[in-house]
């Protein structure tokens, strides 16, 4: 996600480099899709074959499973995704066949694996990606603690598990977070799709994006988690098909708690962690091996919260 800097992602996809395994890009296919996808492909639907039981895997997950293959291989690329042509301030397409970052790759991988067609899943895309489903710079999901998880929850698409997995070691994080001196930050660089305007004419459009953020209030973001030094021991009872957001401490020179997204899957030799990997590519990696990678981070590593991916 844009909002995360540069800096973040470089701790949040830290693991030792032994815990990566990269796996084979999945076969595309080329499409045109249309103006403002900037030479994307796009990649076909696991066929209802592929699916053996419908009913059976949307109630395991193994959709996700299906849903995430097919983007396995894709290069990492900070920020892929925008509003769209002709958007007011990012004109990056809605959907990327061509890199992600560790949200959209679970964005996407959420969208493609619970629609039963391209058209269903990129119309749940939007769903996932945006408040209310209104496809705008503001209502798009930008933090995860504060917007991302809980306006999913709220749709339907997840359920906060942490508790169920950790019980009584579950723990809280909190963060005051200040849209408005996020959006206050904001300059011509984080406008995407405007080379060709005139320096005066990207400057207020600049303003504008400042200006959405002048009246909002700061918000206080809680999150769950299941704590780093109970990884081990629970990480058999996490769930195929869970969403994994790795929370770490609050410092007040960081926007956010949560720095990296992944997917929790059961692989032939145990669990997997599939994400995209600052730097490389969507990749799976050992889940205990990156498990215990993650003591002594700069940045210190509380816990993972999970959330179960619902069928719809």
């Amino acid at each position: 996600m844009k909002f995360i800097t540069a800096l973040i992602l470089a701790l949040a996809c830290a693991a030792p480099a032994a815990a990566y395994d990269a796996s084979a890009l999945g076969a595309l296919r080329v499409s045109a899709l249309g103006a403002g996808l900037r030479g994307m492909t796009a990649i076909p639907m696991p066929a209802r074959a592929e699916r053996v039981n419908a009913a059976a895997y949307r109630s395991s997950g193994a959709d996700l499973l299906a849903g995430s293959n097919m983007f396995l291989g894709l290069p990492y690329v900070l920020g892929p995704l925008g509003e769209g042509q002709g958007a007011e301030f990012d004109r990056g397409p809605l959907v990327s066949y061509a890199g992600l970052d560790c949200t959209t790759f679970v964005e996407q991988a959420m969208a493609f694996s619970l629609g039963g067609s391209e058209a269903e899943a990129l119309d749940l895309l939007r769903r996932i990606r945006y408040r209310g489903g209104n496809i705008s710079y503001e209502n798009r999901n930008h933090f995860t603690e504060l917007d991302w998880l809980p306006n999913n929850i709220a749709a339907g698409f997840l359920r906060d598990i942490t508790a169920d997995i950790a019980g009584s070691e579950a723990r809280t994080a909190t963060k005051l977070i200040s849209k408005r001196a996020w959006y206050a930050a904001k300059t011509e660089a984080d406008l995407d799709g405007f080379d060709w305007e005139a320096p005066a004419a990207r400057a207020a459009r600049a303003a504008r994006l400042r200006a959405l953020g002048a009246a909002l209030p700061d918000q206080r973001a809680s999150i769950n988690y299941v704590p780093l030094e109970a990884l081990p021991r629970l990480l058999n009872s996490i769930p195929h098909g869970t969403v994994i957001s790795i929370v770490r401490e609050d410092q007040t020179d960081k926007p956010t708690l949560v720095s990296h997204q992944l997917l929790l899957i059961d692989g032939p030799r145990g669990k997997i962690l599939r994400h995209a990997a600052q730097g490389r590519q969507v990749l799976d990696t050992d889940a205990a091996q990156y498990i215990a990678g993650l003591p002594g981070a700069k940045w210190r590593i509380l816990g993972f919260n999970l959330a179960q991916v619902l069928p719809q």
